[in-house]
């Protein structure tokens, strides 16, 4: 991503030194910035998580993936309704207990989170049904040797 912003403002300074050359003065001036904005306006919907902590409150996680020792990525929807996609910071505890409450919600299950002032997470969803599963049976190997 870096590379493709470094060769996205390169370009832009090139045309800019072009322009400055050609006597269009005030485009070379306003090149550099114009720019910058489209790479911001194109940078923000591409998917990139949030470079910002999300506000204290409570939201539902729409999905989550979970990168050990690097970082939670997580789609956190908001009381407004919108979904947004957010960097959290990884620790194992965090980890455990969104992997906790992620398996404790199934399939279609839903996970809310609840993060504090302090930029902390404390994830809730339902606890895990191990009742009404039948009981796990050892795997037989597929070839036998004698």
């Amino acid at each position: 991503m870096i590379i493709l912003a470094s060769d996205w403002l390169g370009l832009a300074l090139l045309l800019s030194v072009f322009a400055w050359f050609a006597g269009r003065r005030w485009i070379a001036l306003i090149l550099p910035f114009a720019a910058m904005i489209a790479a911001f306006a194109v940078y923000v919907p591409t998917g990139s998580p949030r470079f910002t902590q999300p506000p204290a409150g409570r939201y539902t996680v729409v999905g989550a993936d979970i990168e050990v020792d690097v970082a939670i990525y997580a789609l956190l929807k908001g009381e407004d309704g919108v979904s947004r996609f957010y960097r959290l910071p990884y620790s194992t505890a965090q980890a455990n207990a969104l992997q906790e409450a992620k398996d404790g919600a199934g399939e279609g299950g839903q996970v809310t989170a609840t993060i504090g002032e302090d930029g902390g997470a404390r994830y809730d969803g339902p606890p895990p049904d191990a009742q009404g599963l039948p009981p796990k049976q050892a795997e037989q190997p597929a070839v036998q040797l004698p």
